[in-house]
């Protein structure tokens, strides 16, 4: 079942458009697209000005594997491809996971989070903009990034009221630490921070994502590996053990040629980067094949943004290429196989 170094405002809250270039240079395809920007967006356009680079999430697939990353069987790499990949909505009724950034001018509320035992973010005040929405979905995902806390709040099964954010299940994330966590109080079941890998829309309207995505699965195995929450175990199995598991690495081996000359959209051509660049980590189950995970429309709608990306630009373009069809998309994933990827496992290191 999903579950889901203090950094100052001003920097954390600095777009690329407005604040320059930066970030890390990545492997194969790391050279930026240039797109021209029409939109503020109401997160910052890349993650890794919200957690530290020294998160697995933000190590290069080449960086990992000298530092004795292994590649896995290919058996293991098409079991999990096996499961096929899934047409994911995003539309305002998508089960995708709305971030939103809050400051010291939004209302506080009580998060809470007990269904389950003991959260970490239980009790915990945290600044949360008016209009804020959990996704619509049964799971009720949402992320708060609290920039007064100098915190990431997430949660599941979640219902936004006047004085509270109550949730089944959550986690607390201090911003400028490595996003992860080990002791199951979480809103996704790999203990993942959103904010470590959801695809933003700002990033793919500039045309380059700089960290690990995230992917959701039909099942995975016991045993979890690392990077993903192994104190809490596995709540989904295929029935087997070993690969594919929660926190296993999925890397894209095209090159950056090969994925310059595919038919992709611009926006998918920077998911394929970033694939490639840094890999999409397994972090949660039951969804109805492999997906990758992105920002939800409410992040824009709901926080009372004049514009909405996803809608205006993204999907149309989406569309136009073939890799959409209407608010449905496939991940980018509708022209690979099994043999376009590899699985990794890397080295064990701390939360």
């Amino acid at each position: 079942m999903p579950r889901a170094v203090l950094i100052s405002v001003a920097t954390f809250l600095c777009f690329e458009l407005a604040c320059g270039g930066g970030g890390r240079t990545g492997d194969a395809g790391s050279t930026p697209v240039t797109t021209t920007q029409n939109f503020v967006a109401p997160l910052p356009w890349i993650y890794s000005q919200v957690f530290s680079d020294t998160s697995p999430f933000h190590a290069t697939v080449t960086s990992l594997k000298a530092s004795g990353a292994t590649t896995l069987p290919q058996t293991a790499m098409e079991s999990l491809w096996s499961q096929g990949v899934a047409n994911q909505d995003l539309s305002a009724a998508s089960w995708m996971f709305p971030v939103y950034v809050s400051s010291a001018n939004d209302p506080l509320k009580t998060f809470t989070c007990t269904k389950w035992g003991a959260c970490n973010a239980n009790g915990l005040a945290i600044h949360v903009p008016s209009g804020a929405l959990p996704e619509a979905q049964s799971d009720g995902h949402i992320g708060i990034i609290d920039t007064v806390l100098n915190r990431e709040v997430d949660g599941w099964q979640c219902a936004v009221t006047s004085s509270n954010v109550n949730c089944s299940w959550g986690g607390s994330y201090n911003l400028g630490g490595s996003g992860l966590e080990n002791s199951g109080s979480e809103a996704v079941h790999g203990g993942f921070a959103a904010g470590l890998f959801v695809i933003t829309a700002q990033e793919l309207l500039n045309g380059k994502i700089e960290h690990a995505l995230g992917m959701l699965t039909s099942c995975l195995n016991d045993p979890t590996v690392y990077p993903a929450d192994q104190a809490n175990g596995t709540d989904q199995s295929c029935g087997g053990t070993g690969a594919p598991s929660y926190g296993n690495l999925v890397h894209l081996t095209w090159t950056a040629n090969q994925i310059s000359a595919s038919p992709y959209s611009a926006e998918c051509k920077a998911v394929l980067t970033a694939l490639s660049t840094y890999g999409a980590y397994t972090f949660d189950t039951g969804n109805g094949g492999l997906a990758l995970l992105t920002q939800h429309q409410f992040s824009y709608t709901a926080a009372g943004q004049p514009t909405n990306p996803w809608a205006s630009k993204i999907l149309p373009d989406l569309v136009a290429a073939g890799d959409a069809s209407g608010t449905s998309w496939n991940s980018c994933l509708n022209h690979l196989s099994a043999s376009d990827f590899e699985l990794l496992q890397i080295p064990a290191g701390s939360y």
